[in-house]
């Protein structure tokens, strides 16, 4: 059985990758695992909305910020 992949996945294909760096590795990052690893949506349950898919390090694979699925 195969596992659908996130909608997010498919939504950043064509954005441009933001330039946030590693403060581990000092590298930016290449789009690794882009839109599949998520957090909650809402901050405290339903005041805030925040930003939910990881941005991940593709060196270190750590975890060096987020971004929101719609554009």
């Amino acid at each position: 059985m195969e596992v659908p992949m996130p909608i997010e996945y498919r939504l950043f294909m064509n954005v441009p990758l933001s330039d946030i760096k590693c403060s581990r590795c000092g590298v930016s990052s290449n789009g690794f695992m882009r839109g599949q690893v998520q957090r909650s949506k809402r901050f405290l349950g339903f005041l805030w909305r925040r930003p939910y898919c990881a941005i991940i390090c593709h060196v270190c694979k750590g975890i060096i910020g987020h971004e929101s699925g719609r554009r």
